[in-house]
């Protein structure tokens, strides 16, 4: 189903996004042809939309944030699994405070295929998009999949347009149809776990009602 700018200010108001984002997107979403691609229609678009806009913080952010204070580096490492990235960086914290490109050096060097710490892969794949690219090898991917070099170019991913094309063709290319109807399976290939489940089922029960309306 084709919708015009129109159809998406709607859809986008329902589901909450701000008016200023509103106004930017819309006319990004009617004219990118994928969104009328879904294997599975609108109930496909609609876990789509749900996680999506919950990623992006109602596609206000389209590249993670890197700078955190020093307390706040603390506590997430805390609360993480003994032995994981993120535990490891307590010790850290006062080095890595407001500092974001120190901070994705220790983060994610040495991992998904970027080169150890103090290399500049860290810094250069952090997350970026409507569902976060992250590490060179998902970055490798996508660009495959889109016809994009975003090794070269990851930057690419914080341009709306692109960003919404690349997150279609990661969504098509990791979430199996099967997985629709469980949102907890969605978002947890979507997240890597179920941070922000509720956000997200929140999110669908408006997705699922504006795109009826839009219909």
């Amino acid at each position: 189903m084709t919708r015009t700018k129109e159809d998406w200010a709607r859809i986008l108001t329902m589901c909450g996004i701000r008016p200023a984002q509103v106004a930017m997107w819309s006319g990004v979403f009617a004219h990118t042809p994928k969104m009328d691609r879904f294997s599975k229609g609108d109930a496909d678009l609609a876990q789509f939309l749900a996680n999506v806009l919950v990623e992006s913080q109602g596609l206000q952010k389209l590249k993670e944030n890197g700078s955190y204070s020093a307390a706040r580096i603390r506590e997430l490492g805390n609360a993480s699994p003994p032995g994981s990235r993120w535990r490891s960086l307590v010790p850290r914290a006062e080095e890595l405070a407001f500092n974001e490109q120190k901070f994705f050096e220790a983060c994610y060097g040495g991992r998904g295929g970027n080169r150890p710490e103090g290399t500049g892969d860290g810094a250069r794949y952090p997350g970026r998009g409507l569902i976060m690219l992250t590490f060179y090898e998902g970055y490798l991917w996508q660009g495959k999949r889109s016809g994009q070099d975003l090794t070269v170019l990851p930057e690419l991913a914080e341009q709306p347009h692109f960003a919404l094309e690349f997150a279609f063709d990661w969504w098509e290319g990791k979430v199996p149809d099967a997985y629709l109807a469980d949102t907890v399976k969605v978002r947890r290939v979507v997240n890597g776990g179920t941070f922000g489940l509720r956000e997200v089922e929140e999110m669908l029960v408006k997705a699922r009602r504006a795109l009826q309306v839009a219909a």
